[in-house]
């Protein structure tokens, strides 16, 4: 499990100001511009008692920040394996079949009863080869 770390009053001051900025980024600058929402009031309201709550009182935004970095590890765990799922199954899986339908494997997967071995063996290299081998 990942620790939070304890923060001092200097620290949780840097947490409310950029807290506040990224909200103030996020749904009053870039969300409308992106989908041309209206710019809401709610996130100045928050920075706004976000950053005077860190210049007045920052040791008290323990429990805030603490909370916060709780709810940003919950979700990592969430996301996380669902991203990866969707990766997975969009990108890496539709490779692997086109890459077995255009027989491009690169292993022998067929079995042969009368092989002794499915060694392939090695071709000896020159050795200007390994000259540059960079």
């Amino acid at each position: 499990m990942n620790e939070i770390p304890q923060l001092d009053g200097r620290g949780l001051r840097k947490f409310a100001f950029s807290t506040a900025a990224i909200l103030i980024f996020l749904f009053v600058l870039f969300l409308p511009w992106l989908f041309g929402f209206e710019r809401p009031l709610w996130p100045w309201l928050v920075s706004f008692v976000l950053i005077a709550w860190g210049l007045i009182s920052p040791e008290t935004l323990d429990r805030v920040y603490r909370t916060w970095m709780r709810f940003g590890l919950l979700m990592g765990r969430v996301t996380t394996p669902i991203l990866l799922g969707i990766l997975f199954f969009m990108v890496i899986t539709p490779l692997a079949y086109l890459m077995k339908l255009l027989d491009k494997l690169g292993m022998k997967l067929n079995f042969d009863e009368a092989a002794t071995s499915y060694r392939t063996p090695s071709s000896l290299r020159e050795k200007q080869d390994m000259e540059k081998p960079f």
